[in-house]
């Protein structure tokens, strides 16, 4: 008797706890009708999810995210069983975290593949929703029928596959492209491209591992950087970067700065692999601190510059000479004139013109001269006088000392310029 009313109090209780559970769960709305058999079951070919939420469109929303994992999981699945093995042999590990990255990074990639971003509402076959009145609130639950077959699967993977494939060659196409960069927005172009490809990769995987060492070498080529004179003149400077032995270009106009401030930039601008830098210097004194600090980037030269580089000053500072000709007795004809020309400064000229004056008498003119001296110091100017001379008048004994002009001009800048002779001694071999 005891044992029957025990019976009897479990069986109430049970039917109290399930009607208790029937009034907090009710379902007060579903679509179709009736409720399809495939429901939270198992069918060869499909994928069967539901989702949930507090409307029918997150539902539905919720229900077709959970198809595309499903599927992405299948491609994911079924690409790291194919390389678990080998994977794990290659590091010698057989730590399951690797395993789980691979498997993360695959998923990642596999939700590119267009067939999986094209996964919609318009593809499903079947649905059933339901809402449903339950714990104090209303929820809704979207059933979902997609078809996924083997065949499909197999082709993803394939896809994959050849995406896998392509990543390879971006890679190694983006490396070979290194060497042949022509500029340093090129290269960190290059650097970016293959930082963002190296997302696509684990740590464990090769192809990681080429992308930091790319990248690394890429920024020590622009740490590298180096400024190159080619050709510096009074008033302007040219030069090249360089970096690993060859010329790199930058479309970042170069920064420069004078040491005093008395020289001004007046241009700065590419000119094929060179840039040119163009400067006044009005305001400079002849000083050995004069220079231009060029920078770019991590770059820089200084590039000296002398105020007298394209001066041209000349004096005579000891005996003119005549000598030889052909000397009939009264005159002397073609005769050799000597003149000891000083240059005070390094830069070439040319002697154009000469003329000597003894006293009143007609001068001498040797014109067309076309000699060029270069450097500081002593330079013999040797010429040959055309003219007849009179061996009375054009001689020492009669003129110790002469006057004249000797005509030149700088060749850089072909500044012209005339140095005056006075009373300067000079000798005759008559």
């Amino acid at each position: 008797m005891k044992k029957t009313l025990i019976a009897l109090t479990l069986l109430m209780c049970f039917g109290f706890v399930s009607q208790a559970y029937a009034q907090k769960t009710k379902v007060l709305e579903h679509q179709p009708k009736k409720k399809p058999a495939w429901v939270n079951t198992l069918v060869k070919d499909y994928v069967i999810v539901v989702g949930t939420g507090n409307s029918l469109d997150e539902a539905q929303e919720k229900a077709l995210l959970k198809v595309k994992e499903r599927i992405i999981s299948s491609v994911a699945d079924n690409i790291s069983s194919q390389s678990e093995h080998t994977l794990t042999e290659d590091i010698k590990s057989g730590d399951m975290s690797i395993t789980e990255n691979y498997k993360v990074a695959t998923k990642t990639r596999a939700a590119d593949i267009p067939f999986i971003k094209g996964i919609s509402v318009n593809q499903v076959e079947e649905y059933y929703w339901e809402k449903v009145s339950e714990k104090g609130g209303i929820n809704y639950y979207y059933h979902m029928k997609y078809p996924f077959s083997d065949f499909q699967l197999k082709k993803l993977i394939m896809e994959y596959e050849r995406t896998d494939r392509e990543l390879t060659k971006q890679l190694n196409e983006l490396i070979v492209s290194i060497d042949d960069a022509e500029s340093i927005e090129k290269l960190n172009q290059i650097s970016a491209e293959i930082k963002a490809l190296s997302k696509s990769f684990i740590d464990v995987d090769s192809r990681k591992n080429q992308c930091n060492v790319a990248t690394s070498r890429i920024s020590q080529m622009i740490k590298n950087v180096s400024i190159e004179a080619t050709g510096t003149s009074l008033g302007e400077i040219r030069f090249s970067l360089y970096t690993n032995g060859r010329i790199i270009k930058t479309s970042t106009t170069p920064k420069v700065k004078s040491s005093s401030d008395c020289a001004k930039v007046s241009d700065i601008k590419p000119d094929g692999d060179e840039w040119i830098v163009k400067y006044t210097y009005d305001n400079c004194y002849d000083d050995p601190d004069n220079k231009l600090t060029v920078k770019c980037g991590n770059a820089s030269k200084d590039f000296w510059f002398n105020v007298k580089e394209n001066s041209v000053e000349i004096f005579v500072n000891s005996d003119i000479n005549l000598t030889g000709g052909t000397d009939d007795g009264e005159n002397v004809e073609g005769c050799k004139c000597f003149i000891p020309v000083v240059s005070k400064y390094d830069s070439p000229f040319v002697i154009e013109k000469v003329i000597l004056n003894f006293g009143n008498e007609i001068p001498i003119i040797i014109e067309n001269i076309g000699q060029e001296f270069k450097g500081k110091g002593n330079h013999d100017l040797n010429l040959t006088i055309d003219a007849k001379l009179n061996k009375s008048i054009y001689t020492h004994k009669k003129y110790s000392m002469v006057k004249g002009t000797i005509y030149y001009k700088a060749v850089k800048g072909n500044e012209s310029s005339a140095y005056r002779i006075y009373n300067n001694k000079i000798t005759t071999a008559w």
